[in-house]
C-alpha cells in the first residue's frame, strides 16, 4: 500500500524524497514500499479550444453567431508540448490509479495555480482516493517534512480549488471570445504589427500604458525660468533656489509649482532685486525626519525594488526568486501577496537571523539584533495580514557558493530588507538654508543621516555640497557671488517603467504610496503577483507595447487603437482596471468563501455576452459621429471628421467630391491623438 505525493517539479520531487527517505529514483518518480513521490512539469493539462468541443468554430468568421461560447462543461485535453510532459502524465494517471495508492498527496506549489495542476490531473484520472495538501512555505528539510506531518484533508482547500478554477473558465471564455469577436470586427486595413486578443486582466493592463502615452503625447510644452544664486557666507558655500511665498500648487498645472517663474514681469522684479545693493541675510532652520523601517517584501514589492535598483524585469526577479526558493532553498515561497509574518514564527526569526550571522556581510547587523533585540515586532508579526502565504524572507540556510550573479545579489536585497524591518527607525537632520532679501526666499535642503538605525543595514548616503559647513552665526549675512536664469519648457511626466505599472496593477489604476491603502487595496488589482510579469510580456509579444532600452514601456499605435476602439464602441469594462480590478477582488471572496463559485461565474457570462454583443453590432462608420471637429481643413477649411485611423475632410472621396485631405493617426510610427 502506498501513499502518492505530486510535486510540481522534478527539483521539488527529488528534496522532498531525500526528506522523507526515499531513495530508489525511476524515469518517473521516486519510490519506497509505502511512498511514490511523483511530479508535474508545470500545466501537464489545459481546457480544450472551442473547436474541440463543436466543429463548426473552426472557421472563426464563419462561426461569429455562434459567439459568446460557454461550453456546458469544460473538458480537460494533455497540454501541448514535449512527448514527455504525455508520458510523465500517463506515468502519473497510472500511479494513483494503481489499487495499491491509498491516498493522493498534493505538493505543488501552495497557491492557486499549485492547486489548479494538481486537482487538474486527479480529475483526467477520475481518480477517487482520498486526497490531502502539503503546504509548502520554504523548501528546507524542516519545512518539507513538518509539511508532510501535518498534511491537511483536501475538502479545506476546496474554495481554493473554486477560486483556481474560475479564475481559468473566466480567463478563456473572455480570451477565446474577445479574441475570436475582436480579429473579426475589430481589424482594419493598415497593418499596425499587433496580435490582436483581448484578456481580462490583459486588456485593462494595456489601458493603463495607453493612458499614460496619450497624456506624454498630449503634453503641451509651456516656458518658463528658474533662478538659481550661488551663494557664500564665512567658508560657507551653496546655491539656493528661489521659491516663491505662499505657493498653492495645482498638481494638474506643472507651471503653479513654486519655483517657475511664468511671467516677464516677474523675471523682472527678480534682476532688479538682484542688481540692487544690499546683501542677503541668511538663516537655517533644522528638522527631524523620521524613516520607517522597510516591511519585508511580497512579490510585487521585489519586483519593484529590482526594477527600481537594477532595471531587472518583472520576469526576470521572479525567475531568480524561484530558483533561491526550489533550487537553492535560502528564501521562502516568492509568489506572495503579503508583506507580513504569522505570529507563531516569532520565536523560529531569532534563530534565522542568528544563522544569517554567518555571512561576513550581514555579521554586523545580526550581531546588532541580538545584542539589541528586535524592533517592530507587533508591526511585521499580524496573523491578519497573512493570507496563503507570508512575506518573502531568508530561510536560514547559507549560500553554498554555486550562486549566479544575479540570484546572489536578490539574495542579498532579501537578507537585507529581512533584517532591516527589525532595526530601529533612521532619523534624518533635515538643514534648509533660506537666504532672504526684500521678501524674496531662496531655498537649498541638505538631509544629513543623524541616527542609522536601519540604514546600517541598507545605506543611503548623505547629499552634502561639497563647501555646505556649518554657518558662524544663525541668521548670517550672504553674499550672492553669481546668478543664472535658465530657461525651461515644461515636459510630460516619464514613460512606465515595471516597477510603477507593478504599483498600478495592484491598484487597479491607482497611485497609492501609502503602506496602510495599498494594504487595503490587495486582492483588489489586476491579476496576481505571480501572474503580472507573465501579462506584461505578453502585451510586448503581442506587439501592443514596447519596452525600450532604459526599461520604459511605451503602447504602439496599435495598442493606443485598440483601446479607443473598445472605449468608442463602448466596451468599458475590459478598459477599466478599476473595474477588472473588482472582478479580481470577486475571485478573492470566491477564495475565502464569501463569494460562490457560480456567482462569479455568472458575472463573468454577462461579461462576455456583453461584450461580444457590442463589438458585433458596432458601426464603425458612427463611432466618432458626436466628436467634436479637431479643426478646419488646411486645403478646403471645412471642418475635418475623425475617423477610427484618420482625421479626414469630409469631402474626401467616398464621402462627397473636391477634396482628398487625410492625416492618418498612426503616421511615422506613432500615434497623433487629437
Amino acid at each position: 500500500m502506498a501513499i502518492v505525493v505530486i510535486a510540481e517539479k522534478p527539483s521539488v520531487a527529488e528534496d522532498i524524497a531525500k526528506v522523507l527517505g526515499v531513495t530508489k529514483k525511476t524515469e518517473t518518480h521516486w519510490e519506497s514500499e509505502d511512498l511514490v513521490i511523483t511530479w508535474a512539469v508545470g500545466h501537464l493539462l489545459e481546457l480544450k479550444t472551442p473547436e474541440e468541443y463543436d466543429d463548426r468554430l473552426k472557421d472563426w468568421r464563419k462561426s461569429i453567431d455562434l459567439l459568446p461560447f460557454i461550453p456546458e462543461e469544460f473538458e480537460l485535453k494533455p497540454s501541448k508540448g514535449r512527448g514527455s510532459n504525455r508520458k510523465q502524465l500517463t506515468a502519473i494517471k497510472k500511479l494513483i490509479s494503481s489499487k495499491t495508492c491509498t491516498e493522493v498527496v498534493n505538493a505543488c506549489d501552495a497557491a492557486r495555480e499549485g492547486e489548479l495542476i494538481f486537482r487538474r490531473i486527479v480529475e483526467f484520472s477520475k481518480s477517487k482516493l482520498p486526497m490531502s495538501r502539503m503546504w509548502l512555505q520554504s523548501m528546507t528539510p524542516d519545512s518539507i517534512m513538518k509539511a508532510y506531518d501535518g498534511r491537511v484533508d483536501s475538502n479545506s482547500f476546496s474554495k481554493l480549488r473554486d477560486a483556481a478554477v474560475s479564475r481559468a473558465e473566466a480567463d478563456w471564455i473572455i480570451g477565446m471570445n474577445g479574441s475570436r469577436i475582436a480579429s473579426t470586427f475589430l481589424r482594419t486595413g493598415r497593418n499596425d504589427g499587433t496580435s490582436m486578443s483581448l484578456g481580462r486582466v490583459q486588456t485593462a493592463t494595456l489601458a493603463l500604458i495607453v493612458d499614460k502615452e496619450l497624456e506624454i503625447l498630449g503634453h503641451k510644452a509651456e516656458p518658463f525660468w528658474e533662478l538659481e544664486v550661488d551663494f557664500k557666507s564665512g567658508n560657507c558655500e551653496w546655491t539656493g533656489r528661489w521659491e516663491r511665498r505662499d505657493n498653492v500648487e495645482d498638481k494638474d498645472n506643472p507651471l503653479s509649482k513654486a519655483h517657475r517663474i511664468t511671467e516677464k514681469k516677474e523675471k523682472q522684479v527678480l534682476e532688479n532685486l538682484l542688481d540692487s545693493d544690499g546683501d542677503f541675510l541668511t538663516k537655517q532652520e533644522h528638522r527631524n525626519s523620521k524613516e520607517n523601517p522597510p516591511l519585508n517584501f511580497d512579490l510585487t514589492s521585489l519586483q519593484r525594488e529590482a526594477n527600481s535598483m537594477w532595471s531587472w524585469t518583472s520576469k526576470r526577479t521572479l525567475s531568480v526568486a524561484q530558483q533561491l526558493y526550489d533550487t537553492h532553498k535560502l528564501t521562502t515561497y516568492p509568489r506572495t501577496d503579503s508583506r507580513y509574518l504569522p505570529e507563531d514564527m516569532i520565536e523560529t526569526i531569532g534563530k534565522t537571523i542568528a544563522q544569517l550571522g554567518a555571512q561576513d556581510k550581514l555579521q554586523p547587523h545580526s550581531e546588532r539584533l541580538k545584542n539589541n533585540g528586535l524592533e517592530n515586532v507587533s508591526r511585521n508579526f499580524d496573523n491578519s495580514k497573512v493570507s496563503d502565504h507570508y512575506a518573502i524572507i531568508p530561510t536560514g540556510k547559507i549560500p553554498q557558493g554555486n550562486l549566479t550573479g544575479d540570484a546572489a545579489k536578490l539574495y542579498d536585497l532579501i537578507c537585507r530588507q529581512f533584517l532591516a524591518s527589525f532595526h530601529p527607525i533612521a532619523i534624518w537632520d533635515v538643514q534648509t538654508r533660506i537666504a532672504t532679501k526684500d521678501n524674496h526666499d531662496f531655498k537649498k535642503e541638505v538631509r544629513i543621516l543623524k541616527e542609522s538605525g536601519w540604514r546600517e543595514v541598507k545605506p543611503k548616503s548623505n547629499n552634502i555640497p561639497e563647501k555646505w559647513n556649518s554657518l558662524e552665526h544663525n541668521p548670517a549675512v550672504t553674499e550672492a557671488v553669481e546668478h543664472r536664469f535658465k530657461e525651461e519648457m515644461t515636459k510630460p511626466t516619464n514613460r512606465l517603467k515595471e516597477a510603477k505599472l507593478l504599483s498600478l496593477m495592484e491598484n487597479a489604476g491607482r497611485s497609492i504610496d501609502d503602506e496602510a491603502l495599498a494594504e487595503a487595496m490587495k486582492g483588489k488589482g489586476l491579476g496576481t503577483p505571480a501572474t503580472r510579469a507573465d501579462t506584461i510580456e505578453k502585451l510586448i509579444s503581442r506587439n501592443f507595447i514596447q519596452r525600450a532600452r532604459s526599461g520604459s514601456l511605451r503602447a504602439t499605435p496599435g495598442g493606443i487603437k485598440l483601446i479607443e476602439l473598445l472605449r468608442a464602441i463602448p466596451v468599458e469594462w475590459i478598459t477599466s482596471p478599476e473595474l477588472t480590478g473588482d472582478m479580481e477582488a470577486k475571485l478573492s471572496s470566491v477564495q475565502n468563501g464569501d463569494f460562490s463559485r457560480q456567482q462569479y461565474m455568472q458575472i463573468i457570462y454577462h461579461k462576455a455576452q456583453e461584450m461580444v454583443e457590442r463589438i458585433k453590432n458596432h458601426d464603425r462608420n458612427e463611432l466618432f459621429n458626436n466628436s467634436i471637429s479637431i479643426g478646419n481643413c488646411p486645403k478646403c477649411a471645412d471642418n475635418l471628421t475623425e475617423t477610427v485611423l484618420s482625421y479626414i475632410c469630409p469631402k474626401n472621396e467616398g464621402r462627397g467630391s473636391g477634396c482628398d485631405f487625410v492625416f492618418w493617426k498612426n503616421t511615422s510610427g506613432r500615434w497623433f491623438d487629437r
